[in-house]
């Protein structure tokens, strides 16, 4: 790392002190900032010098706490804000999307020699994206890559709650592959496994960057869609359905052409109760079944 920038007329036994004080801040692996309680001073390290996107020549105080500032004001964070304008020497903590990264930023003041504010901010990064494979992994089917039920009924709290709150239509779409039973004792589990692939992802290819997809088990899965009213959902429903039936999945040994048996009902009323919808949808589907299968039914 380079020598770290030193603003200010010093005495030869400050610039001592300081070289000793750079030195040790040569050191840290992160990046660094300090700036003196009077905003006439300022410390940098190289890599807070790179986050900061300041070049070797920008290295006076003034520039320093601007691009402090621009970076904190374009966080958005209030609360943040609010603290530090309640009480400049607060220590406190906030979290910064950079550049494609994601960093834990500190500040507090300091009065031991050097008076003034420190910055540190650490590279979080790796750890936010395994805390998102986590979460998606706690939250995905792992064969299809649709919810899990769990997943898909937090979310249908949620959407119910949005319907109610707003006023807005929500569809609940119900699907069961016929006959899925024979496809395992015919082709084998494998193949059985490859249907439900190829059926959810011709599903989610169908659906939009709003709808919700989850599977609740074996081959019976769940639509959620927000802004959709029963002829809307119904309409959608049925080009599902048809798709399906028209596309057969190969499995290896043979394709296997798929029907689908579908229920859906929709949001009555701003207290229609979560567990009365989804029995709706299930009598839909299961009148579905009891039809022929390979059709749709709805029941408002």
């Amino acid at each position: 790392m380079a020598e770290l920038d030193r603003h200010g007329a010093k005495s030869e036994l400050e610039r001592l002190q300081q070289d000793r004080i750079s030195a040790l801040i040569r050191s840290l692996p992160v990046p660094f900032v300090f700036v003196d309680a009077q905003a006439t001073d300022a410390l940098i390290n190289n890599d807070a010098r790179s986050l900061l996107r300041l070049s070797p020549t920008e290295g006076g105080v003034e520039r320093i706490a601007s691009a402090l500032r621009d970076l904190i004001q374009s966080q958005g964070d209030a609360a943040f804000h609010h603290q530090l304008a309640a009480d400049p020497r607060a220590a406190a903590t906030f979290y910064a999307p950079h550049r494609g990264r994601a960093y834990k930023a500190h500040t507090q003041w300091i009065d031991d020699g050097l008076v003034g504010r420190i910055w540190t901010f650490h590279d979080i990064t790796e750890e936010r994206r395994l805390e998102e494979a986590l979460r998606v992994l706690a939250s995905t089917d792992h064969l299809t890559g649709a919810l899990n039920r769990r997943a898909f009924q937090l979310a249908f709290r949620s959407e119910v709650a949005r319907c109610r709150r707003y006023g807005v239509a929500l569809s609940l779409v119900m699907l069961d592959l016929d006959h899925f039973k024979r496809v395992n004792d015919t082709y084998g589990h494998q193949a059985g496994d490859e249907v439900l692939k190829e059926t959810s992802s011709l599903i989610r290819s169908s659906l939009r960057e709003s709808d919700i997809f989850g599977r609740l088990g074996g081959e019976e899965f769940a639509l959620l869609l927000p802004h959709t009213d029963l002829d809307q959902g119904t309409v959608l429903a049925e080009r599902l359905r048809k798709a399906i039936a028209d596309k057969p999945v190969n499995v290896g040994s043979a394709l296997v052409r798929i029907t689908t048996s579908v229920g859906i009902t929709t949001c009555r009323s701003q207290t229609d109760p979560i567990d009365t919808m989804m029995r709706r949808a299930d009598e839909a589907l299961y009148a579905a079944k009891a039809d022929g299968r390979d059709r749709v039914v709805s029941i408002p």
